[in-house]
């Protein structure tokens, strides 16, 4: 049974329907990242699954009951990391936790050592670099200890180094609680280094996504480089067939 499962969705901005009769189901314990041109419907699916937009029809299922943020757990990562500059850092990875009235994370120290926040948790927002940021909004996330995690582009904003180095940060938390992720890029690179799943999502809404299997997650040593770049290719040409790869 899937972990998260979306039937029929339906979600429209006026009269424009960016999601149409969209389907998906989601395993549990993956990682699907979802590519797509601007405007596509990625971050609105995220939005719509975490009831921030509220869908014209179809349902929702996390483990195979109706979502409901404000009963289940999910962590919701958005494009410029959601930190209220007026609390210091710790104050905003608790915040979450307090406002849902739920008990943080067994693992909270754990999860501030690894992402190397302790010397920072007296800090504001504004005081920090834009990887500092980004390592906050993930250990807020993470101490929800959440059923479905949804990451709507959190590396986009970061230079590569910092952008490898905050993935690599976001996988190793994954691999020791192993959380359903729903992860939103538009980086082709990123989704083959960083998901179970590379989702196409369509340029139409009418069309269906198309998923690939990636067989390099997490692989063994005797993988290239050359296997990523072929993978890359693949679904770049897959992409250009489909239109997804322009925003015209």
């Amino acid at each position: 049974m899937p972990q998260l499962t979306v039937r029929n969705l339906n979600v429209s901005y006026g009269e424009t329907a960016v999601l149409k009769n969209f389907n998906l189901d989601v395993e549990a314990g993956s990682i699907y990242c979802l590519l797509g041109t601007s405007g596509c419907g990625k971050s609105t699916l995220l939005k719509t699954i975490c009831g921030i937009i509220k869908p014209k029809g179809g349902e929702i299922l996390l483990k195979n009951k109706p979502v409901n943020p404000a009963e289940q757990s999910i962590g919701y990562i958005p494009q410029h990391y959601g930190l209220l500059d007026w609390l210091t850092v710790k104050a905003n990875l608790f915040l979450g936790a307090k406002i849902r009235k739920v008990p943080v994370s067994k693992n909270a120290e754990n999860i501030i050592e690894q992402l190397e926040l302790k010397p920072l948790l007296k800090r504001y927002p504004k005081e920090l670099s834009g990887g500092q940021q980004q390592r906050v909004a993930l250990a807020r996330a993470w101490m929800l200890q959440p059923e479905l995690m949804l990451m709507d582009e959190p590396f986009s904003s970061l230079d590569t180094f910092t952008a490898e180095r905050s993935r690599d940060l976001f996988l190793y938390l994954w691999k020791a609680y192993k959380t359903t992720t729903l992860f939103v890029t538009h980086n082709i690179r990123e989704a083959v280094h960083t998901g179970n799943y590379i989702v196409l999502l369509p340029k139409q809404a009418i069309e269906t996504p198309e998923i690939f299997k990636n067989p390099l997650f997490q692989a063994n040593a005797d993988r290239t480089p050359r296997d990523f770049y072929d993978l890359e290719q693949t679904i770049s040409q897959r992409m250009q067939e489909t239109g997804r790869d322009t925003d015209e």
